[in-house]
């Protein structure tokens, strides 16, 4: 969402116009979402995360000094609050879900034949341990980047507390990673085929 956009829809949330606190729901959801779950909170921990995040923001309308940059201050609320919430349970769960991979059945959109099938699933499993191994700084990057929809560069720098100019070229290396631990799984399954 353009930035212009954002103020716009921020003063008239304030005023009480429903349509526009819904329109921002709709943009920035996905993105308060993913930064709870970069954090690799559970999903009832990342709905708490999610329903606080919210919650600041609208009790915030009035007084955000940057309306435009809504998204940035979600993400950095998102942010504060899944560290919060680690902190105050002092542990950390795995998640489970491939979605923002592209790679669960619930993405496909054609039908394909049973061996390509498990193909994917194999593909899919070998990238979830990869992504494991990945450890957590390029996990909860890759994360956050791949919400829907897409968060701006500066909403992505602030989910990650990381200057702005350093996350193309760290997803660039992470994606290596990935791909390169993929290889490696990929090659060790057709040795022991």
């Amino acid at each position: 969402m353009e930035p212009n956009e954002t103020a716009v829809l921020v003063h008239r949330a304030a005023a009480g116009d429903s349509r526009a606190w819904e329109a921002l729901v709709r943009a920035y959801a996905g993105l308060v979402w993913s930064v709870a779950r970069a954090h690799r909170l559970g999903s009832a921990d990342a709905e708490d995360v999610a329903q606080t995040t919210w919650e600041r923001f609208a009790r915030s309308l009035d007084t955000l000094k940057e309306p435009e940059h809504a998204g940035a201050w979600l993400a950095t609320t998102a942010r504060r609050e899944s560290l919060r919430v680690l902190t105050a349970r002092n542990r950390v769960t795995p998640t489970g879900d491939l979605a923002w991979t592209g790679m669960s059945p619930a993405a496909e959109d054609v039908v394909v034949a049973g061996d390509e099938e498990v193909r994917r699933a194999e593909l899919a499993g070998r990238v979830w341990r990869a992504l494991d191994r990945l450890g957590d700084a390029c996990q909860r990057l890759l994360r956050v980047l791949m919400a829907e929809p897409p968060p701006s560069y500066v909403e992505a720098a602030a989910a990650l507390d990381m200057p702005i100019g350093s996350l193309g070229p760290t997803r660039r290396r992470c994606l290596e990673k990935l791909r390169r631990l993929v290889d490696v799984s990929e090659a060790r399954g057709r040795a022991h085929e």
